[in-house]
């Protein structure tokens, strides 16, 4: 097998994964029907179950006065719990906000929890052969297609593939820190793929596959939260300061 469809393997087969533990976030529109806006990441800290997203997905929620639903097994479900969020004002950029989930709730919904052990907290990988984030774009969803009889949904999530960036990245001019930042690349590929814009995906998680031999390995980095489209590039939260908020909380 060469080299290109190991990587497309691996891709599709690390998205079926990821999709999994990833969930659509909807508001109720003037009319009442659910309007898909963001993504959502489940993971595990400590034995409990965590829903989280970006700050600014939350505000939008609370600023239009609607319920929190979460797209779950093609139900609308209504998450009922309070939200920790952070400021979303470019001094904190963290914009990460999270619920805790209760076992019962998780068990009712069927609710698919992404393990602790493979958060990207302490792996300190020298490099990654396949990073990608994953989540619900607004582009490739649309609504007419999405919605029937408003009781259930079907949108599809998407992936796109980029190059992790560090030591070229001017964080300043993003107003971002290379400690507490994940950078991606999001633009045009080698082969000429555009990438489905962004938004949508927020709150969906910067996935990361070490080594492309190993299918079974896939890590949650970062929570996907900002993009700037002149400069092709992307930002997300890393999970470990993700991690640190809910511990502290």
């Amino acid at each position: 097998m060469i080299i290109e469809e190991l990587i497309q393997e691996t891709m599709s087969s690390a998205q079926m994964e990821v999709n999994r533990y990833t969930y659509p976030i909807f508001i109720a529109d003037i009319n009442g029907k659910p309007d898909l806006i963001a993504s959502s990441t489940a993971i595990k800290v400590e034995g409990r179950s965590y829903l989280v997203t970006a700050s600014h997905v939350l505000l939008e929620v609370l600023r239009v006065d609607s319920p929190f639903l979460v797209g779950i097994n093609t139900k609308y479900v209504p998450i009922k719990t309070d939200f920790i969020y952070t400021s979303n004002k470019r001094s904190d950029n963290f914009d990460i906000a999270f619920t805790e989930l209760s076992d019962d709730f998780v068990k009712e919904h069927s609710v698919a929890v992404f393990k602790e052990e493979d958060l990207n907290i302490d792996k300190n990988f020298s490099s990654s052969h396949i990073a990608f984030i994953h989540g619900f774009p607004n582009s490739r969803n649309k609504q007419k297609k999405a919605l029937y009889q408003t009781k259930a949904f079907r949108v599809k999530g998407y992936a796109y593939g980029g190059v992790l960036k560090k030591e070229s990245v001017d964080w300043n001019k993003f107003d971002k820190n290379e400690a507490l930042h994940t950078c991606i690349t999001y633009g045009k590929t080698s082969n000429q793929q555009i990438p489905v814009h962004p938004r949508g995906i927020s709150g969906g998680g910067l996935w990361i596959v070490p080594n492309i031999q190993m299918l079974n390995q896939i890590y949650l980095d970062s929570v996907f939260i900002e993009y700037f489209q002149r400069d092709k590039l992307a930002f997300a939260t890393k999970i470990h300061e993700v991690v640190n908020l809910i511990k502290n909380a």
